[in-house]
């Protein structure tokens, strides 16, 4: 059985568009489970009310994607969890059936990276695009890759719990770079379908400046210290740092990038008595998937 895990926060009407959608899906066994991150806005009982027959999950306090991912993946019932953010729509009324029938072809792969078109079903979220190689070569072809958006994957149950699930301490983004890691760390594979497509509308909810100057910066060290040898680690984070303080002092917010910097100080900290880097094959494998098709 699938198990359809959705995050929910503040995006009533998109939500309810997406249930509506994932429950005209045909010729797959499938249940649903929706994990509300305390949302202001009536999503909640909107929910009750159009979709009773959805497991509805109510977080306590804002815990922040990773969390409320987790919970999902982890009240799921299903092998198979097929992972949708709630400003996504679905066109293919065969996706949940495709992605059942690719699992049962295909079972050394542990997970398949979605592929994120715009709203009008034809232009690819191309700043989504994070694979290891170039938007143009690879958007059309399936190949091996060592990233997925949370916007739309599929991934074996199992082997997203025995890689630790989304990492809490980065609360968003970048969760998805360590997850996908962790996988292939753990002899996982990812692969890239084209041909399993979602619509992302982008209603963006989080704040994204708080993304590009909080998250993003404070988020790239902490996923060195979680998953890098420290010679690695240096050589990652320190360009970066000097990019982002550029960038901070080009736009205006050293403030924030400051806030970004002392976080990730107080983070690592926690994150070094935990830490677990990633085995030299692996780091050997991602640099091999990123030389693997011409860009």
């Amino acid at each position: 059985m699938i198990s359809v895990v959705i995050p929910s926060y503040n995006r009533k009407d998109c939500i309810l568009k997406l249930l509506e959608d994932v429950y005209a899906q045909d010729g797959a066994e499938f249940e649903v489970i929706v994990v509300d991150d305390t949302s202001p806005d009536d999503t909640v009982a909107a929910i009750r009310r159009e979709f009773p027959q959805v497991t509805l999950l109510v977080n306590e306090t804002n815990g922040g994607p990773c969390v409320t991912r987790n919970r999902g993946v982890l009240a799921a019932k299903g092998e198979i969890i097929v992972g949708f953010d709630s400003d996504v729509s679905i066109d293919d009324r065969r996706l949940l059936a495709k992605v059942r029938d690719a699992f049962l072809k295909s079972p050394e792969v542990t997970g398949f990276a979605f592929r994120l078109l715009m709203s009008d079903g034809v232009t690819d979220d191309k700043p989504r695009w994070w694979h290891p190689v170039a938007f143009e070569s690879g958007r059309n072809r399936p190949f091996e890759t060592d990233y997925f958006s949370g916007t739309g994957y599929a991934f074996r149950r199992g082997e997203m719990i025995a890689a630790g699930l989304y990492p809490e301490i980065l609360y968003m983004h970048y969760e998805e770079v360590e997850l996908a890691h962790r996988i292939i760390d753990g002899g996982g594979t990812i692969h890239y379908r084209p041909d399993f497509s979602v619509l992302h509308h982008a209603n963006e909810v989080s704040r994204r400046s708080e993304i590009q100057v909080f998250y993003k910066p404070r988020n790239q060290i902490l996923l060195a210290v979680s998953c890098l040898p420290f010679g690695k680690a240096i050589g990652y984070a320190v360009p970066r740092i000097f990019y982002q303080f550029a960038k901070a002092v080009k736009g205006g917010h050293l403030g924030d990038f400051r806030r970004a910097m002392k976080d990730a100080l107080k983070k690592s900290r926690e994150l070094f008595p935990v830490r677990k880097p990633l085995k030299l094959h692996t780091l050997k494998k991602i640099e091999r998937l990123r030389k693997a098709l011409p860009t």
